[in-house]
Formats: structure tokens, C-alpha cells, sequence
């Protein structure tokens, strides 16, 4: 029974945390998870143990050629749930975005029925009853955690809690255990196999009296409790055994349990009966494991069967070291809190905390380790909180800090201290990194779940660098040393409750249903509306105004299915910027993939809010235009525009000397080339700014070559930047650089003449009115330059 009242809060805040994690988040939105259900539901239906069949089945994935164990333990707890037709109902979103953490739309791998609601029945039951079971995993990981924290620091009580409440409390770990997947189980496995490892090295760095020796012979039998050491280590087989039915994680657990034992052996002089540890630990392991290797060898010619697994999930990528570690960023990432299918991400203040706690975790750390290397004899194990030494400790001390007189004394100090155990303890996630990265040079695998195996380690080093701000930092830094542990506790289940309340729950939540249109959206006329397949579009609403390249623009479409459509329609959205190019789409089910039309009720308005992002190079400013229509029906209309303004404008001038009308200034005007010969086209480079206001109207820039008061001789009337940003949209205070061009007549006669500029309301030809240093130019127009015509030098009495 646990007596530890905050052991107890912190596991209870886990569960409810985790099951809150498994009851938000929509089924099957975690890595693989329906693959993992369909495996399970595969043997309870079956009874037998799926393989890797050509094609492969597609429910299952590269599943199939998994270790079995828990898919073994699923499928018993739900035989007794009926799960027929949960292969029928399963709907893939075919747009989704697999692995894109920048997605805005389709982050859901799957569309999700209303059958999946409360109260679960069905295949949804048998999901959430697995889901539960991770879940439980999860709780045996953290309890592997305590124990061992307990072990090494016997009269801690601040340690043996942060251990396992930082595990508990990192929003990765609660997502994880709380879908559908085997990660849980070679969780729980290993950080049981490293519990069992722990105590078995410490069990013999306490001398015992020769006395003491011949009672623990004469006690020691199997039924004897704490059992013995030889059925200890059997135990530790068997566990071993269970991780390699688990995932493969389990072999490399094999191995370093070995070589962790063996150190124990030479560490006791006991090297010769090392071979007894071996076969206790290595025959239990092989006798569950090896059948499913022979299995694996028969089948797939791989005893480990990751060659099929590589095949299914895309064939050998074939990655160098170098691009495996290029992939570094996203593993730690994904070790925090990376959700959905890699596809979405908690906010950068989360994994700031985390790097926080590692960071003040590290410095602790570091501030013991100079306190101990100042007092080089300290009585006390430098991996121990300052406590009073039980007599066993004593002995302990008395052996760790002897003095050294031979090699052998030596050898003994260096493998009895608790820095080398910390080493031994550290060597494991560095071994299962390795292993993940060779894995990753064969497929896309940098998720920070696969490095779960190597958790309680880590956890346990973290809880000791943290508890060093207590016991080793200058005391001036007054009571935040002893304070600081139960405050990273809490930032820590912070984190984890804000991504599943403000990340993880609204990014799955479907559009709402209004019952009437708001004010402020823009209707679509009614001779408009029809989209095809049943579906009208009522009004737009557009909530970014003013965007870069790159940003994303918010906008909200009004939905009405006036009969339900036969098959689900999809929408496309189309954005085009300078010159009709498409600067942004969307392809997709309403709802941002998450609500297609065949689930709304008919006759109901579905406020479909969603977002697109402007294309990095669009050219800008501009106006853009927003188009919509379902893919198959009506041709899209035009619902919106939003303009788009470059990341680095022109800047403003300090004044401005030339006005048109009462919001538009030209700081300048230049004709390139100044020099043309007749025939050619010359290019006027203006720049306008709008020193105050904005234009209410668009206007047409006028371009006229000859005397203001006569017929032009050639004109380059244009709307700003050809029509792509009308007048209208310009805002206060905004800078935009424009072109035009002028041809030069063929038959004009070599001389110099004006070019003149300025705007005109194209319904009505008025001109702006234009003033120069507040004085009212005559004819509506402005001295641009003078054009110097001339002849070619082989046609010297050209244009007369």
C-alpha cells in the first residue's frame, strides 16, 4: 500500500490528467494508433497472430510485423466487446497533414462521426478500454520510477516525489499513454527491468558481517521475501523476456542488463560467477523471446522483422548519420509535446519550461558536484540527500571513501561509488538514442516517444540536479532553493493541462451552427449562393485585414445544406495576388476537414471558420482577391479580399511636396530611360505615400506625354500596379512604389517632351485636384520629367 500522500496526489493527478487526454482527444488522432486498435482487434477476432501479407493490409500497417505482447493483452480485454463493422466506420481524412506541424487546416488524420460520442459503444468502447489500458501502463512506469528513487535515496523527500511527478507531468507522456499504442508497454517493461537492475546493485554495496552472511544463506529460499538474488535475477529474465515480446527495445535491454550485471560481478570479485547471472537472466529472456524470433526468421527471413516494417512504412530512406542528427530538433520537440500525427504543436513557452527545468536541473547538478569535489571525503554517497546515516549507510561510507593501497582498491572505490551507478544508469538512454538513430536511417522515426524506454533514467537524474538547489547552492540564495522543486512540479503540470485544454481540445472542435448571420459578414448575392450538391454560400467574413507573405489569413465562410449531399463535398479556396497568380488554396472537407457537409443537419448555417497561409514569395502590396467554390459544382465567386503588404515597404519621406487630392502624395517620379528613340517604351518609377487618411475610391493613374493643355501625343494610363492595388486599399501612412509605361509614337519627331502625371475617377474622368507646396496646378497633372526623343544614328531624319 502506498503511505506517501504526495506520491498518491501525484498519481491521481496523472490518471485523471491522462484519461482527460484520452476522453478529448478524438479516436485515433495519435501516431499509428488505429493501426495499433486494428492489430489487437485483429487477434480477438482471430484468435491467431497477424503477419505482413502482400499488399499489406491496410488497417494494420507495418503493425503487423510488431512484437505481439500487447497487442496480445488488448485483444484479451476486449473479445468481450463486439467490434463488427469497425472497419466500415473507420473514416480517413484523405487531405490530411501527416507530420506538418505548420498545418493549419485537416490536422485530423481522421473524420469522426457522431457514433464516436459519448456514451461509447462498439468499436469505440473496445478503443477507449485500450486506451485506459496505456493508461494504467503509464501508472506502472511512474510507480517504477518511485521505487527506484527510493532505493537510491532511502531518507529523501523531495527526490523520490519529483522523479516520477516530472514524468508525470510532461505533456508527451500523457499523450502517449493515453492513445492506443505499444510504447506504453516497453515503457512500463523497461523501467521495471531498471528498478530490478537498481536493487540488485545495491543490494550487495553493504558489507555484512560473516554472521550476517550465514543467516541471509539459511533464510534465502524462493518463498523468502524480499525473494533471493538468484530469483531475483530470474524475475529480471523474465521482465527482459516480456520487453522483447513488446517491441525491440527489448533486445537492447537484454544486452545492457548483461553488461550492468557484469560490472556488478567484477565490481564483487565475483567474475567467475558471472556466467550463473547470465544463464539466471539470459535463458528466461530467450525462452519468451526466441519463439517469436524463429517466427520472424520463417516468415520474413528477419528475425527482428523490421525489414517488412521498413518496407510498409515507405522502403529504406537510406539517411546518412548527418541527415538522422539534421533531425535532432524535431525529436526533442516531439519529446515535450508534439500531438495529433506530428502534426501539432503545443506553444514555444511550453518547451521553454522544459528547457528551463533542464537547464536548473543541469546547474544543480553541477553545483554538487563542485560542493563534493571540494570535500573530496564526505561520509555521505554524493548521489544521497544530507540525511543521518543508518548503520548500513555507515558501512557503505566506510567502503566507498577506504583508503586505496592497490589497483584493486581502486577498481573497488570506482565501481562501489554511486557516481558510477549514475554513469551505468546514463548509459541506457544513450543506448536506446542509438538504437533509435540507426532505426531512423532506415525510416521516418524522429518522434520523442521512441525514447520513452530510457525515461526513468532520465527522470531520476533530473529530480537530483534539482534537489541540488536545496542542498548545494550558496545559501544566500535564500528560500528559493528549498522552494524551487514543488514550483517546476507545478510549471510542469501546467504545461500539460494547457495542451490539452487550450491545444489539443480546440483543435478538433468542429464548426459551430449559427441560427442567423452576423452583421458584419459580407453577403453573397442569392443569384450566387448555389455551390452544388445541395450546398449554398450565404456571406464571407474576413478577420485579417492586412497580411504579409507568409501569414495566415483567418476567415469564416457561411454554409447552408439544403439537402443532404450524396457524398461528401469539398471545398476549394483560392487566393490570387499581382497578375492572377494563386498565392494561397485550400483543398478540403468544410470544417477545416474535421465537419464534411454529410454530417450537418439540413437546413442549419455552419459557421466554417478556417485559415490559409499566404505564399512566402507572393509578390506585394497587393490586393488579393478570395474565391470560393465546391470542387465539381458552380465556378467560384469572389467572396473577399485581403491585402497583402511587403515585409520591408518603402519608407516614408520626412515631407511631401506634391499632393492629389487630399490623401495621396508622390514623393517622386522618374522616367527610365530619360533617352528613347521613336517606337520604343519607356518606364515612368513612381512612388506614392499617404500622409494622412485614406482613399475612399479607386482612382486611374494618368500617364500623358506632350502639352498638358492639347491632346496627349501618347498616353500610359494605368490603375496603381496595373489594378492588383487600387487606391482603396491604401492605408495611412503607407509608402507603395509603382511603374508604368509610355510609348513613344513611331512617327514623333526627335525633341524633348513633358510627361505628366496624375489620377482621374474612372467613372466619371474627374481629375484629383494637384497642388504643389499647397499651390493648385493648373489641368490636374504634375511635371513627371522630360523625355528626350531621338533618332537612330542610321535613320538621322527619323519621325518627320
Amino acid at each position: 500500500m502506498i503511505r506517501d500522500r504526495r506520491l498518491l496526489l501525484v498519481l491521481l493527478a496523472y490518471v485523471v490528467i491522462t484519461l482527460a487526454y484520452g476522453a478529448l482527444n478524438p479516436l485515433f488522432e495519435a501516431p499509428d494508433e488505429h493501426w495499433h486498435f486494428f492489430t489487437a482487434e485483429s487477434i480477438a477476432q482471430t484468435g491467431r497472430l497477424p503477419r505482413v501479407a502482400e499488399p499489406p493490409d491496410t488497417f494494420l500497417g507495418q503493425e503487423a510485423a510488431q512484437p505481439p505482447l500487447y497487442y496480445l493483452l488488448g485483444a484479451a480485454l476486449i473479445a468481450p466487446i463486439d467490434t463488427s463493422g469497425a472497419r466500415d466506420a473507420v473514416w480517413l481524412n484523405p487531405f490530411a497533414w501527416v507530420g506538418d506541424a505548420s498545418a493549419l487546416n485537416n490536422i485530423n488524420r481522421m473524420v469522426h462521426p457522431p457514433g464516436e460520442a459519448w456514451p461509447w459503444t462498439g468499436y469505440v468502447l473496445a478503443a477507449h478500454v485500450l486506451r485506459v489500458f496505456s493508461t494504467l501502463l503509464g501508472l506502472g512506469t511512474l510507480l517504477a520510477v518511485y521505487a527506484s528513487a527510493r532505493v537510491l535515496w532511502p531518507e529523501s523527500r523531495t527526490r523520490i516525489i519529483m522523479a516520477p511527478a516530472l514524468l508525470a507531468f510532461l505533456p508527451q507522456f500523457n499523450f502517449i499513454h493515453a492513445s492506443i499504442t505499444n510504447d506504453a508497454l516497453i515503457t512500463f517493461l523497461g523501467s521495471l527491468a531498471l528498478y530490478q537492475l537498481i536493487r540488485l546493485w545495491q543490494e550487495e554495496l553493504t558489507q555484512r558481517t560473516p554472521r550476517q552472511q550465514r543467516a541471509q544463506k539459511e533464510t534465502s529460499s524462493w518463498r523468502s521475501w524480499p525473494p533471493s538474488r538468484p530469483l531475483r535475477e530470474l524475475l529480471l529474465g523474465f521482465t527482459i523476456g516480456l520487453a522483447a515480446l513488446s517491441k525491440n527495445a527489448g533486445v537492447l535491454l537484454l544486452l545492457y542488463s548483461l553488461g550492468f550485471l557484469f560490472l556488478r560481478a567484477w565490481r564483487d570479485g565475483q567474475l567467475r560467477a558471472f556466467w550463473r547471472t547470465a544463464l539466471r537472466v539470459g535463458l528466461p529472456a530467450l525462452a519468451l523471446a526466441a519463439p517469436l524470433w524463429a517466427r520472424n526468421w520463417a516468415l520474413y527471413g528477419d528475425w527482428t522483422a523490421t525489414a517488412p516494417f521498413v518496407a510498409i512504412a515507405g522502403g529504406d530512406r537510406g539517411y546518412t548519420l548527418a541527415q538522422v542528427l539534421g533531425e535532432s530538433k524535431g525529436l526533442l520537440l516531439s519529446l515535450v509535446g508534439v500531438f495529433g500525427w506530428f502534426n501539432l504543436r503545443a506553444p514555444q513557452w511550453v518547451y521553454w519550461v522544459w528547457l528551463g527545468v533542464v537547464v536548473l536541473a543541469a546547474l544543480g547538478g553541477l553545483s554538487c558536484v563542485l560542493l563534493n569535489r571540494r570535500r573530496p571525503q564526505s561520509a555521505h554517497p554524493q548521489m544521497r540527500a544530507p540525511h543521518t546515516a543508518s548503520a548500513s549507510e555507515d558501512a557503505d561510507s566506510a567502503v566507498t571513501n577506504a583508503p586505496v593501497t592497490d589497483a584493486a582498491d581502486v577498481r573497488s572505490a570506482v565501481l562501489r561509488s554511486d557516481w558510477f551507478l549514475a554513469i551505468l544508469l546514463a548509459a541506457w538512454p544513450l543506448l536506446v538514442y542509438a538504437g533509435l538513430l540507426t532505426f531512423m536511417m532506415r525510416t521516418e522515426a524522429a518522434q520523442g516517444r521512441l525514447l520513452f524506454p530510457a525515461a526513468l533514467p532520465a527522470a531520476l537524474g533530473l529530480a537530483w540536479g534539482l534537489r541540488g538547489w536545496g542542498s548545494c547552492m550558496p545559501r544566500w540564495l535564500g528560500s528559493i532553493n528549498r522552494r524551487l522543486a514543488p514550483l517546476v512540479a507545478l510549471a510542469a503540470l501546467a504545461t500539460s493541462v494547457y495542451c490539452l485544454w487550450f491545444v489539443i481540445r480546440p483543435a478538433y472542435q468542429p464548426p459551430p451552427l449559427v441560427d442567423a448571420l452576423p452583421a458584419e459578414a459580407t453577403r453573397v448575392l442569392p443569384e450566387l449562393t448555389p455551390r452544388g450538391q445541395g450546398l449554398s454560400l450565404l456571406a464571407a467574413d474576413v478577420e485579417t485585414e492586412t497580411a504579409r507573405p507568409g501569414d495566415v489569413v483567418w476567415l469564416t465562410l457561411y454554409w447552408r445544406a439544403d439537402e443532404a449531399p450524396a457524398a461528401p463535398p469539398e471545398l476549394v479556396l483560392e487566393v490570387f495576388g499581382r497578375q492572377v497568380d494563386r498565392i494561397a488554396n485550400l483543398h478540403s472537407f468544410h470544417g477545416r476537414g474535421l465537419f464534411p457537409a454529410t454530417l450537418w443537419p439540413v437546413g442549419s448555417i455552419v459557421a466554417d471558420r478556417f485559415a490559409v497561409r499566404v505564399d512566402a514569395d507572393a509578390a506585394a502590396p497587393v490586393l488579393a482577391r478570395i474565391f470560393a467554390r465546391i470542387d465539381g459544382g458552380q465556378p467560384g465567386i469572389e467572396v473577399a479580399t485581403v491585402t497583402i503588404v511587403p515585409h520591408a515597404p518603402p519608407p516614408a519621406p520626412d515631407a511631401v511636396q506634391v499632393m492629389l487630392g487630399d490623401h495621396i502624395g508622390l514623393v517622386g517620379a522618374e522616367i527610365a530611360p530619360a533617352q528613347a528613340q521613336p517606337g520604343q517604351t519607356v518606364r515612368l518609377d513612381v512612388r506614392w505615400y499617404v500622409p494622412r487618411g485614406r482613399p475612399q475610391q479607386d482612382y486611374t493613374t494618368l500617364i500623358h506625354l506632350g502639352q498638358p493643355d492639347r491632346p496627349p501625343l501618347s498616353t500610359g494610363d494605368s490603375p496603381p500596379l496595373g489594378g492588383d492595388y487600387p487606391t482603396r486599399a491604401w492605408r495611412n501612412g503607407e509608402a507603395i512604389d509603382d511603374d508604368y509605361r509610355l510609348l513613344v509614337p513611331a512617327d514623333l519627331s526627335p525633341g524633348r517632351y513633358p510627361v505628366w502625371i496624375g489620377m482621374y475617377d474612372p467613372a466619371t474622368g474627374a481629375r484629383l485636384p494637384v497642388t504643389v507646396e499647397g499651390e493648385r496646378q493648373p489641368n490636374g497633372v504634375y511635371l513627371a520629367g522630360w523625355l528626350e526623343v531621338v533618332c537612330p544614328a542610321d535613320e538621322p531624319d527619323c519621325g518627320g
